[in-house]
């Protein structure tokens, strides 16, 4: 169970945007959540990533053109760096909240093997998870030219949320809204913004194959 947040468009001051994470690690719904917390910044043609085990710290000056970040609440495997989101190959990132029984092993969390089988492919991953027993496989993806997220979850869709904001070129997805004007993700629906354009997808029988 985590807060995380994804905000992609052009270059510019993201601490903002850590911030508002911080907040909902400490204020926001069930928090804290206090199990670790990381962060993936996309410059230019630079990576940063930078994860800990130690609860959420404020952030400053950070710029660039997305970032995503993650404040972790323990629900499965141990508290250590491998299992520290956001979890990033190559030039994706990706982040989880939720709990997926029985897929977590050796050490590595659930949110671990979830990311793996979604690099194999999104229609596939899911269509397994939805044989498993969760609460939510919710996800926010990206890297740095793209972003989606996708939201579906069994119970407590007061917790297990997701909203978007397309607001002045910038698209950004949080578990909880910041002030201004946002939308929520309906569950079992996927969001992706690609050239500036947000496109939504239903997902009730069949996830596209669109990311």
């Amino acid at each position: 169970m985590c807060r995380m947040l994804l905000s992609i468009g052009e270059y510019s001051d993201l601490t903002p945007y850590m911030d508002f994470v911080y907040e909902m690690a400490n204020s926001g719904k069930r928090s804290p959540h206090h199990d670790g917390f990381g962060y993936v910044l996309y410059t230019k043609n630079e990576i940063t990533v930078h994860k800990s085990t130690d609860p959420i710290q404020r952030v400053e000056g950070v710029y660039g053109n997305a970032i995503m970040a993650h404040a972790r609440k323990m629900s499965s495997s141990t508290k250590s760096i491998i299992n520290t989101q956001p979890f990033i190959s190559d030039n994706i990132s990706f982040a989880h909240n939720g709990t997926i029984k029985g897929l977590g092993k050796k050490g590595k969390s659930d949110s671990y093997h979830y990311f793996k089988l979604i690099l194999k492919g999104l229609p596939a991953a899911i269509s397994g998870l939805r044989e498993m027993d969760f609460t939510s496989i919710n996800f926010i993806i990206t890297d740095g030219t793209y972003a989606a997220a996708y939201r579906e979850a069994k119970e407590d869709l007061g917790y297990y949320s997701l909203f978007y904001q397309h607001e002045g070129g910038r698209f950004t997805v949080s578990t909880e809204a910041m002030g201004g004007r946002w939308f929520e993700i309906e569950n079992k629906t996927l969001v992706v913004y690609r050239n500036d354009r947000v496109t939504e997808y239903r997902a009730d029988d069949v996830v596209p194959g669109v990311i």
